[in-house]
């Protein structure tokens, strides 16, 4: 392009070599329903960027977009990753870091009007980013792609599901993190809202406990207002974790409804705080395994029972 045009006063720097037309319109990051990001960019900016790149976002950058979320030390990263095949990838802007490997066109996908890996190739190299003994952050990652989400009072269809992230898993082969990656897919469950939800659950079975079930209604019936975050059926007991949003006068009002509920059903409600997390749910572990020895609980009989003559 002339230099006379880059100068006309309808064209806008954004950086070295990044240039846009100032008619173009590009949303912001909360009008796409996600914080804005540590690395600070905006939308318009990683449009041209990826454009004069050839890269996509990828690891933390990718996990942004998708909502994945991450541990501090991994949420906090500043520099903005991009991964792709092409030389323009190890160029010294600051702020950026490239991955330069190529892309099958399975792992790239256009997501919010921005180049980004795949969600499974996403989480593949968010895999390669954990230190052994970390698998549990991993997994509440992998939990996050495959849940359906409330909106609107409803829930809508997952990002991924546990059998296209093995299938990626399969098709990649040998990367940094696949170890960890391989221990933590079969731990993935489709059900967890939170990723500290995922880290209960893990705690527990952990602990030997056997696994809960995530999303539990009070009856057989789906229909009920009031699932648990976890419980066990059998020994009806629900696992509730009070997170932030719990504090509000409506949230309380909505909780102790929840737990009135089962408690009419005939189940305890066991509510875990961060507190309890912070003492590796001790108390929580020895409520669940003592109602869990005791002899199984008989459902309610909805008549009277009838003498027959």
């Amino acid at each position: 392009m002339p230099i006379d045009r880059l100068l006309a006063s309808d064209v806008e720097r954004l950086a070295h070599g990044l240039y846009r037309h100032r008619a173009l319109e590009f949303p912001r990051w909360a009008e796409l329903g996600l914080p804005d990001p540590e690395h600070g960019l905006d939308p318009q900016f990683l449009t041209a960027l990826l454009e004069v790149t050839g890269g996509a976002l990828s690891h933390q950058s990718a996990a942004h977009l998708y909502g994945i979320p991450l541990p501090p030390w991994l949420a906090d990263e500043p520099d903005l990753q991009i991964t792709g095949p092409g030389p323009e990838l190890r160029s010294r802007r600051p702020g950026i870091t490239g991955h330069r490997r190529p892309l099958d066109p399975a792992d790239l996908v256009l997501h919010l009007g921005l180049p980004c890996t795949s969600p499974e190739r996403t989480w593949l190299d968010l895999a390669s980013l954990f230190r052994p003994g970390q698998e549990a952050h991993l997994v509440a990652a992998g939990d996050h792609l495959v849940k359906h989400p409330w909106v609107r009072g409803g829930r809508m269809e997952p990002v991924s599901t546990p059998g296209d992230v093995e299938r990626a898993l399969h098709r990649v082969g040998r990367f940094k993190g696949v170890r960890l990656a391989r221990a933590a897919l079969p731990r993935i469950r489709v059900g967890a809202d939170s990723p500290t939800e995922t880290l209960v659950r893990l705690m527990l079975v952990d602990a030997g406990l056997p696994e809960p079930e995530l999303q539990v209604h009070a009856t057989a019936l789906d229909g009920d207002a009031y699932p648990a975050d976890l419980g066990f059926r059998e020994a009806k007991v629900a696992l509730q974790y009070d997170g932030e949003h719990h504090r509000t006068p409506e949230q309380q009002l909505i909780d102790a409804r929840r737990d009135a509920w089962f408690e009419r059903h005939g189940w305890i409600v066991i509510r875990i705080t961060v507190e309890d997390l912070h003492d590796d749910l001790r108390d929580v572990i020895r409520q669940v395994r003592a109602r869990l020895s005791q002899p199984a609980r008989l459902p309610p009989l909805d008549h009277p029972a009838r003498r027959v003559s």
